[in-house]
């Protein structure tokens, strides 16, 4: 999970995992290629309830007839999800990233009216034939996303994002515990994001999700960080 600049550096990061997911707009289509032909799946982030700066287009708040309210922690406005202007946005965006990619990351799963949400992501899936879906948590959308994806991300699995990277109290290890194992009685692959800003709590974290066997990927929380925070012994 990259979400800074396209440097030089950070596609040479990028180009050593084998499954990568980035805004592709931020990418010239030659970074993209050298990518995928050397062995990286990429995944195109695709917001799916809130709209959010595209490319050169500004989120302007109050803008389009189907904006609503204003996420204030990215700028971002939550959508009328069966407004027929936010469908036709998304699944241009949707055409757009998916020209020079492998498939989707479908986020803010659980911003919007969930039966117009589940909507919008049947029209993707239909949009993006044979290609890969991979659905951020979007657990009130459950278990009807099933059907169209083939894999979840289960941010902030072990770790909080907001205000402050900090490991779950009890319940919340409890309640992303409850959720992989739905996830994963429904067969699917489970990556785990995780947030830190020590490398104590990344420990934790990659300490955790090799308790659940789940793949993990710890990086801070403006996702600026190509590589993630490097594995650390559980004792660090």
């Amino acid at each position: 999970m990259y979400y800074g600049p396209a440097t030089p550096q950070a596609v040479r990061t990028l180009g050593g995992f084998d499954l990568v997911v980035l805004h592709p707009t931020l990418y010239a289509a030659s970074d993209l290629k050298a990518l995928r032909e050397g062995g990286t799946r990429v995944l195109a982030y695709l917001s799916v309830g809130e709209d959010h700066a595209f490319g050169d287009t500004p989120c302007i708040p109050g803008s389009a007839a189907y904006h609503c309210a204003v996420n204030p922690q990215w700028g971002s406005v939550v959508v009328d999800a069966a407004h027929p202007g936010w469908r036709a946005t998304l699944l241009n965006r949707a055409e757009q990233v998916l020209a020079h990619t492998d498939g989707l990351l479908l986020d803010t799963l659980d911003s919007a009216d969930a039966a117009a949400t589940l909507n919008l992501v049947s029209a993707v899936r239909a949009t993006a034939s044979g290609t890969v879906l991979m659905a951020n948590r979007g657990f009130g959308l459950w278990p009807g996303l099933a059907q169209y994806i083939q894999a979840v991300l289960f941010e902030a699995f072990s770790t909080t994002h907001s205000p402050l990277p900090a490991a779950h109290d009890q319940q919340g290890l409890a309640y992303t515990a409850h959720w992989l194992g739905v996830l994963r009685a429904a067969g699917l692959p489970v990556f785990a994001l995780d947030y830190a800003a020590t490398p104590q709590l990344a420990a934790f974290a990659q300490a955790r999700a090799a308790q659940y066997a789940v793949p993990p990927f710890v990086t801070q929380r403006d996702l600026t960080l190509p590589g993630g925070f490097q594995s650390f012994p559980p004792s660090a």
